[in-house]
């Protein structure tokens, strides 16, 4: 393998798995499915190396978000049995717990962390990419705006509205709770 090879990937690598990883959460809401997202992207990118070295940086962005595009369509097309899958999975692990205090604080973490996770799912898909990319990929409205092809003044209204409903839900779950 050629330094100037790995050299290319790492650079690209660097400029742009925030991003994507930030884009395969909010379009997925499975923090393990966009970690093997990212990861099958990147494997593509270094598959087609050649190509996109010749790509203004531009041209690169269009491409590695192109190929996400179509890993996200790929996924949704299997999602219903992953979901069984991850649903039976946490099922079982809430059985194993043990009644200790530490388990109990962790169950109880984990519970909060469900039901925000459950608040986001509800969120239309546009508001949810906006507020993961803000959220998790760091990205301001202006950076968000040129990703998605939306104006940032769109983008800042977007995660407003997605942080109101967001708060109107979880607030609702805890009145349901009580």
């Amino acid at each position: 393998m050629s330094t100037a090879r790995q050299q290319q990937f790492d650079a690209l690598y660097a400029a742009h798995h925030a991003t994507l990883h930030a884009y395969f959460l909010g379009k997925t809401s499975d923090a393990e499915l966009a970690l093997d997202l990212l990861q099958d992207a990147f494997v593509r990118v270094w598959r087609n190396l050649a190509t996109l070295e010749g790509l203004s940086p531009e041209r690169q962005r269009t491409w590695l978000f192109a190929v996400a595009r179509n890993l996200v369509v790929d996924q949704y097309r299997s999602r219903a049995s992953r979901r069984s899958t991850d649903a039976a999975l946490a099922q079982a692990a809430a059985v194993a717990q043990t009644a200790s205090p530490a388990a109990e604080a962790d169950v109880l973490r984990r519970e909060r962390l469900e039901t925000l996770d459950r608040a986001i799912q509800q969120l239309p898909e546009d508001l949810r990419v906006v507020l993961v990319l803000q959220a998790v990929g760091e990205r301001n409205s202006t950076e968000i705006g040129e990703l998605l092809g939306r104006p940032p003044g769109t983008v800042r209204y977007q995660l407003a509205e997605a942080r109101r409903r967001l708060a109107r839900q979880l607030q609702l779950d805890a009145e349901h709770e009580t």
